[in-house]
């Protein structure tokens, strides 16, 4: 389903340079491969996307964080977006095209990038990836992003349970099935807001992008528990869906913060799988 990648060199040096300015900001970066079957590298603010579209690499030029769009043949010269301002905040108001010159921006070496997930463009991407080019209507988005949910779901499920069973699988199949109903978290013990102040705190992402030391781990879970009682002030919604009495879906929907979480819920533990962004009724 997934495959464990490293992100540029660029891309570190660009992170790095976040992490300075704005520590407790929770900057990430993901990358996926888009429908074109494109590499891509999508960068987010406390697992909040800055841009919807994806770009070919992320770099530091004269402090700014660029977003390259677009390479020469040789990759000597790139065009792209400002993504970041350089006092470290996100650059919400100039979509001008910028060129680059890459000889002049930061790298870091190859052996200290950091691990990333790189998503198909079917499953996850429904809803983690940018929005297709192509017009679609509400109903279309729902659709797409339900059988996105189902199939991620499946290939979940058949992942535990090639892992779990020998060559004897089908005759084990039903005892498998009996434990994980008899192991099925209970609705009651899904926390909506210890789950969100872990997806803000960035629990999920990998070790390579989780913060050092311990005044740092604790600045940032602080940071976390305020953004999840300020995205949950206003309310919030809880949907938990029962599939086949062996898993849960679990779906909270954050107006404030204009997003919709999921979680997966199987033998006894809850496991964040992602989210997407909630769209407007004027959209």
């Amino acid at each position: 389903m997934t495959n464990n990648q490293r992100l540029s060199p660029r891309t570190v040096a660009a992170l790095n340079h976040l992490r300075r300015l704005k520590p407790l900001d929770g900057y990430a970066a993901e990358s996926y491969i888009s429908l074109s079957g494109k590499p891509l590298v999508q960068l987010k603010r406390r697992n909040v996307p800055l841009k919807d579209e994806g770009f070919l690499d992320l770099v530091v030029h004269n402090s700014r964080v660029i977003g390259i769009q677009i390479l020469t043949s040789s990759g000597n010269v790139g065009r792209g977006l400002i993504l970041v301002n350089e006092d470290g905040t996100p650059c919400a108001t100039d979509d001008s095209p910028i060129t680059v010159n890459m000889a002049d921006v930061a790298t870091t070496n190859n052996s200290a990038a950091a691990s990333f997930t790189r998503r198909s463009s079917s499953g996850a991407a429904a809803y983690n990836a940018p929005p297709p080019t192509n017009p679609l209507s509400n109903i279309d988005n729902e659709n797409i992003l339900q059988y996105g949910i189902m199939g991620l779901l499946a290939l979940v499920v058949l992942k535990i349970i090639v892992n779990a069973l020998s060559s004897l699988a089908f005759l084990l199949l039903p005892l498998l099935y009996f434990y994980a109903s008899a192991n099925l978290p209970s609705i009651e013990s899904f926390d909506a807001k210890k789950e969100l102040k872990r997806v803000m705190r960035g629990a999920h992402l990998p070790e390579e992008q989780q913060p050092k030391g311990w005044v740092e781990q604790k600045l940032n879970r602080l940071a976390a528990s305020i953004s999840t009682e300020l995205a949950t002030s206003l309310g919030y919604e809880v949907r938990v869906t029962d599939y086949l009495g062996v898993l849960r879906l679990s779906a909270v929907k954050v107006p404030v913060a204009g997003s919709e979480f999921y979680w997966i819920g199987i033998m006894n533990r809850w496991q964040y799988i992602g989210q997407r962004e909630l769209r407007s009724n004027n959209d």
